[in-house]
């Protein structure tokens, strides 16, 4: 896992316990899976991960760059150009 062996993970494990104490590790790891699932689940949710067609959404041009954006946008991102 990460190219770390055995001893490095006890030593962050040992590290850490150090730093948060017993009470808030569980808590901490609790935290850190969650946050990786969520991503790892994000990253499969997206449309460009999956080769699909984005759903396109009402766009028009920028008033300044003529870049595509959103039509609601207040603000063109490719330039910053204000659209009002």
């Amino acid at each position: 896992m990460f190219g770390l062996q055995p001893q490095d993970l006890l030593i962050i494990l040992i590290v850490a316990l150090l730093i948060f104490g017993p009470s808030r590790l569980p808590e901490i790891g609790k935290a850190l899976g969650k946050t990786i699932r969520e991503f790892q689940a994000g990253i499969k949710a997206t449309p460009e991960a999956q080769g699909t067609a984005i759903a396109t959404k009402p766009q028009s041009a920028c008033k300044a760059c003529g870049k595509p954006i959103l039509t609601t946008a207040k603000f063109c991102t490719e330039c910053g150009a204000p659209q009002t």
